[in-house]
Formats: structure tokens, sequence, C-alpha cells
């Protein structure tokens, strides 16, 4: 494959992994009630330690809209896995925070999710994933400067 051809390849493949990872996902954390966008906001949330980040801190960093991080913390909020509350010096900010009922969640599962993660990658070696990581990091950063010069939002 020439050089376009191959960036083409990657290009399309990124969408295809990221709906085939997000199919798997669901259905592994299924059987728990849980998505994998519920767990990947769970994971966002959790970036934050101990101060719990706003619904517009946590949407820039997912590159979502604010409107689909509240749908999504709604329904994390109805299972009791957060809290969503209003900022004590901004009351049109909202605070979400991880309840213990998510914490225990995510440590009784840690073993078995860890576990999951090592059979997804189990095909690559140590520097197939280190290259791997490598340029995925190049490739984000190259998408956020994008956006920035093309003025853009990078929310979906």
């Amino acid at each position: 494959m020439k050089s376009l051809d191959q960036q083409r390849y990657i290009f399309g493949s990124l969408f295809l992994l990221a709906n085939k990872l997000q199919v798997i996902g669901d259905q592994y954390l299924g059987k728990d009630d849980m998505t994998t966008k519920q767990w990947f906001l769970t994971v966002m949330i959790s970036q934050f330690r101990d101060n719990p980040p706003t619904l517009s801190e946590v949407a820039e960093l997912m590159g979502s809209s604010r409107q689909n991080v509240k749908q999504l913390a709604l329904k994390l909020e109805e299972k009791e896995f957060l809290r969503i509350e209003k900022d004590e010096q901004d009351a049109r900010a909202l605070r979400l925070k991880l309840t213990e009922k998510s914490q225990v969640f995510w440590a009784k599962r840690e073993n078995q999710d860890n576990q999951f993660i090592i059979e997804l990658f189990s095909s690559f070696n140590e520097e197939e994933i280190n290259t791997m990581a490598n340029c995925i990091g190049k490739l984000v950063e190259k998408i956020e400067k994008m956006g920035e010069s093309l003025n853009l939002s990078l929310e979906v």
C-alpha cells in the first residue's frame, strides 16, 4: 500500500475500531447494567481525584457535548453511581461526584477488567504496544491542534 492509501486505511479503521470496541465493551459491561460510555465518564471524573469536576470540565476532557455528558451522568445518578450537585460558588455550574457505591463497584471488578485489557492486547508485544501508544498520542495532539487552527469545537 502506498502511504496515502495506508493513511486512509488507518483513518477508516479508527472508526471501525471505535464502533467494535463499544459493542464489545457494552456486551462485557452489560451483565452489570453498565455501558462503555458510562464507564468512560466514571474514568474521566476519577481523573480529578478529590476535586469533583464540573459537567463542563468533564465534557471538555471527554471531547463530548455538555448535553451528552449530562445524559450519561443522569443515568449514573439513577444507579446511585454519582451525584450531580450545584457548585457552592456558582449555582449555574454542576459538579459530578462519584459515590462510594461506584468506587466499590469498580474496585470489585478491577482484576476481571485488567484481564479484559490484557486479553485485548495479548497479540501485541511490548514494543508494538509502546509504538501504538506513542502514535495514538501524536494523533490526539495533531487532532487537537487541527481543531484549534480551524477554530473548531471538538465536542461530539
